[in-house]
């Protein structure tokens, strides 16, 4: 039985399975969209959870006992690990798909050069 190809395109799936492949022609989208992940997360958790409380109103804006913007020490380092997961899975598929070892992406350097210019086999 012959192996099918890779499904061309981008996936969610792609996102958080380490068994698939991301050619080199879609890892420029996803290296964009690990660049603003930080700044949304950096951003956007204290904004969503300041708008929580602006809606409920000055006295009312309580989540479990406290302001909203309170949650965010206890949110970042969740999203930040789940970042950190999704960094390291995007890495492992682009080099699934050129055919090298993982243990490249522990050299410095190279690893960029693997990750962004190596063709795909």
């Amino acid at each position: 039985m012959t192996p099918t190809a890779p499904p061309e395109g981008i996936f969610l799936k792609d996102l958080y399975d380490p068994r698939r492949r991301i050619s080199r022609e879609y890892f420029g989208v996803f290296a964009i969209l690990l660049a603003v992940m930080p700044i949304i997360i950096f951003f956007g958790v204290p904004t969503v959870l300041h708008f929580f409380a602006a809606r409920r109103g000055p006295n009312r804006g309580l989540v479990f006992g406290s302001r909203p913007i309170d949650l965010a020490p206890e949110v970042y380092p969740y999203a930040f690990a789940l970042y950190a997961y999704v960094v390291v899975v995007v890495c492992i598929n682009r080099m699934r798909a050129t055919g090298r070892s993982l243990a490249w992406l522990l050299v410095p350097g190279y690893n960029v050069y693997l990750l962004l210019r190596a063709p795909d086999r």
